[in-house]
């Protein structure tokens, strides 16, 4: 697919969703929103693909909306129209991008090249796992606006780093600093930055080499495990894994255990 606002590249089971605005800090306008949630639903469809990375241009992520492009809807994204449709813009756009990160089955990773604000920390945040550098940084940024957060910061922010310092950052909305970030499980590891791009792919090829059909069980049963009984989780996790059992992929990691080889894992 071609995009102007963003890339979307694919190789070896791993799609890397770059958005490509970085003379913009790749903030975020109509036509970006549009063509992310377009790449997200190409990819949670590609059956190919095993692991996504989400990642940003130049010295940012994501510098949240571009309020300054009115070329693209600059004044839109300030909600100057009526109340139903800028209702109907945020759940289709910004929110269905945080839907469709949340919501895919396979393993998310966001690689935190730079400064993450505003809808960028919310969408670090719905990724399974984060990768940071000494230029990461994070901020809500909605509250310098007379905001709130439409893209789940507060749904979000307590479960990567507990309620407390959830709401100071929205009370105060000041920076969060790389190495607190790291401190706090915001991000699961801090790298330099010139080890970034390799330790994030590193961690994509781990993953894209396992068996794909428990990863996207086991994403799913993560999340819905926060609002499940334990009784009821576990009926689940015996109902799933009657199903692995019935895999090919289960055949295969079992052949090549008793050969002494590397599996190769198909997704059946």
């Amino acid at each position: 697919m071609e995009f102007e606002t963003i890339l979307l590249e694919k190789a070896d089971h791993i799609a890397r969703l770059t958005l490509n605005r970085p003379e913009r800090l790749n903030a975020l306008n109509e036509q970006m929103f549009g063509e992310l949630n377009q790449a997200l639903t190409n990819v949670a469809e590609d059956s190919d693909i095993r692991v996504l990375i989400l990642t940003g241009a130049g010295r940012a992520f994501c510098a949240s909306a571009d309020i300054k492009d009115e070329r693209q809807g600059g004044d839109r994204l300030l909600g100057h129209q009526e109340p139903y449709q800028t209702w109907q813009f945020i759940r289709s756009g910004p929110q269905g991008v945080t839907s469709k990160l949340h919501n895919m089955e396979k393993p998310t990773i966001a690689m935190v090249n730079g400064l993450a604000i505003g809808d960028g920390f919310d969408w670090v945040l719905a990724c399974d796992i984060r990768i940071g550098c000494e230029h990461s940084r994070f901020m809500n940024a909605f509250l310098q606006m007379g905001l709130v957060s439409n893209t789940g910061a507060t749904w979000l922010y307590n479960r990567a780093m507990g309620i407390n310092k959830a709401l100071e950052l929205l009370y105060t909305g000041d920076w969060l600093e790389a190495a607190e970030a790291d401190r706090l499980g915001v991000l699961n590891k801090l790298v330099p930055f010139e080890s970034l791009e390799e330790e994030t792919m590193a961690m994509a090829t781990r993953i894209a080499e396992k068996p794909p059909i428990p990863n996207r069980l086991v994403k799913g049963m993560m999340y819905r495990g926060l609002t499940q009984t334990l009784d009821d989780h576990l009926e689940e996790a015996a109902q799933v894994e009657v199903l692995t059992l019935t895999s090919q992929d289960h055949r295969e990691a079992l052949s090549a255990f008793l050969e002494k080889r590397k599996p190769e894992f198909t997704g059946k």
